[in-house]
C-alpha cells in the first residue's frame, strides 16, 4: 500500500509502464531488475479508494500548519474558492456520471478549490459532475474551514443563503458584488461613499434556498466597501468585517486581489502536473489521480517553502527579492521526492536537493500590471495510445 501511494504521488504524465519504471528505478536503483507491471499496479489500485487520499492531503496541511509559521492577513487564514473545468477520457460510464455541455467532445467535471492565497496549499478540493453549481460547491468547502479562516469570493457568488450560512456557521468572508447585485448595492455604488453598513432582507425566493440548506433566514448585515480601480471603474466588497477602526477600506483592494491566487493555481494544475492527464479510465481511478496530484502539488509547496526560506537569506543583498521558480522545482522533485519519502534520505541529501531548487530563482518586480488579453487556446488532450515515454 506505500509503494502504490508513492507511484500516485511521483507526478505522473507519461504512459503507465514508463512511469512504472522511473518509480522502481526511483525506489531501488538499478536493483529493480524486475519491473512493476502496469497490470499488477491497476488491479492494486482497485483496493484504494480515493478518500483514502483525501485525508492523507488533510493530514500534509494540517502537519504543515502545525510545524511552520504560517502567513496569515490581520490573523487571519485566507481562503480563496473557485471553480474550473476538466476534460476527462472518453467512457461512455465517465460520460453518465460527469456530463458536460451539449457540445462538448469529452466529459466535463467541474473542478473547485479551497485555496491558501498566501500559503499557496490546496486545502480542499473536489471534482463533481458538470451540472453542479459553483456555489454549492463553495458551500462544500465551508464545512472545511476553521473559525480564523477568511473566504474570498469572486462576483459569480454572491448569494444571500451563501452569506447566510457563514453567519450561522460564524465564518468570515470577503466578497466582490455585482453593481446591480440588488437595490442596496446599486445606491451604494452611486453614492460615493467608501464604507457602509447595510442589512440584507431575504425575499420570498431566498427564504425557500434558506429552507432548502437548513439555514436561518435572519437578515444578514453586512459592510459594503468600495475600491477604486482607475479610469472611472469600481467594484463593490462585501465584507463580514464590520469594524471600521481595525479593518480600514484601505486594506480591502489588497485583500481581494490575493484571489489571484487561487487562478494561479489552476495554471500551475493543469499546465505544470497536468492534471487532466489521467492513467485510467474508471471513476474510482479518475479520484484516485486527481486527489493524488493535489496531495503532490501540496507536497511541492512544502519544499518550495523551505527552499524560499534559504533564498530569502541568500539573496537578501540583491536588489529585488527572489523568489523560487515553482517549475524548476516540480522537475528537481520528480522520483527524488518519492524517494526521500520511502527511504528517509539524509539531512545532507535533502539539503542538496533543496539547494538544486534554490539554484533556479526569479525576481519579484512589484507593481507590474497587464491586462487579461483573451485568446483562443488549444485544448491539452491526453489520448492514453500517445502519452510520452519519459
Amino acid at each position: 500500500m506505500p509503494d502504490l501511494i508513492l507511484a500516485l504521488l511521483n507526478y505522473r504524465k507519461g504512459s503507465l509502464s514508463s512511469e512504472l519504471r522511473q518509480f522502481a528505478k526511483a525506489l531501488h536503483g538499478q536493483d529493480a531488475l524486475r519491473p512493476i507491471t502496469a497490470s499488477a499496479f491497476c488491479q492494486a489500485r482497485m483496493k484504494l479508494r480515493p478518500e483514502a487520499l483525501i485525508e492523507l492531503n488533510q493530514v500534509l496541511i494540517n502537519a504543515f500548519e502545525q510545524q511552520v509559521a504560517l502567513r496569515h492577513w490581520q490573523g487571519f487564514r485566507v481562503l480563496a474558492v473557485d471553480g474550473s473545468t476538466g476534460r476527462l477520457p472518453k467512457d461512455e460510464e465517465i460520460q453518465a456520471i460527469y456530463g458536460g455541455p451539449k457540445d462538448a467532445d469529452c466529459p466535463i467535471a467541474r473542478f473547485s478549490r479551497l485555496y491558501d492565497v498566501l500559503n499557496k496549499t490546496v486545502v480542499h478540493a473536489l471534482m463533481v459532475p458538470y451540472d453542479t453549481g459553483e456555489r454549492e460547491l463553495a458551500a462544500s468547502h465551508l464545512y472545511e474551514t476553521a473559525e480564523r479562516d477568511l473566504m474570498l469570493y469572486d462576483r459569480g457568488y454572491a448569494a444571500f443563503w451563501l452569506f447566510a450560512m457563514h453567519r450561522d456557521l460564524e465564518r468570515h468572508f470577503c466578497a466582490r458584488l455585482k453593481l446591480d447585485f440588488n437595490a442596496q448595492v446599486k445606491a451604494f455604488a452611486e453614492s460615493g461613499q467608501r464604507s457602509q453598513i447595510v442589512t440584507l432582507k431575504p425575499d420570498a425566493r431566498t427564504r425557500r434556498q434558506c429552507e432548502e440548506y437548513n439555514l436561518s433566514d435572519e437578515p444578514v448585515t453586512l459592510r459594503l466597501i468600495r475600491v477604486e480601480l482607475g479610469k472611472g471603474k469600481i467594484e463593490v466588497l462585501a465584507t463580514t468585517l464590520l469594524d471600521s477602526q481595525r479593518y480600514g477600506v484601505g486594506l480591502f483592494a489588497k485583500l481581494y486581489a490575493l484571489r489571484w491566487g487561487v487562478e494561479e493555481n489552476y495554471k500551475r494544475e493543469k499546465l505544470r502536473l497536468e492534471i487532466e492527464n489521467f492513467s485510467s479510465r474508471t471513476p474510482r481511478t479518475l479520484l484516485q489521480d486527481f486527489h493524488a496530484k493535489i496531495i503532490a502539488l501540496n507536497l511541492a509547496v512544502v519544499m518550495e517553502w523551505v527552499a524560499q526560506a534559504i533564498a530569502e537569506r541568500i539573496y537578501k543583498e540583491r536588489q529585488h527579492t527572489y523568489q523560487i521558480n515553482f517549475a524548476n522545482a516540480l522537475s528537481v522533485l520528480k522520483n527524488a521526492l518519492i524517494r526521500w519519502m520511502a527511504k528517509g534520505m539524509p539531512w545532507d541529501g535533502l539539503l542538496r536537493l533543496l539547494t538544486e531548487i534554490v539554484g533556479s530563482v526569479e525576481p519579484i518586480k512589484p507593481g507590474r500590471s497587464y491586462p487579461r488579453i483573451k485568446r483562443k487556446v488549444n485544448v491539452r488532450q491526453f489520448h492514453a495510445n500517445y502519452k510520452r515515454c519519459a
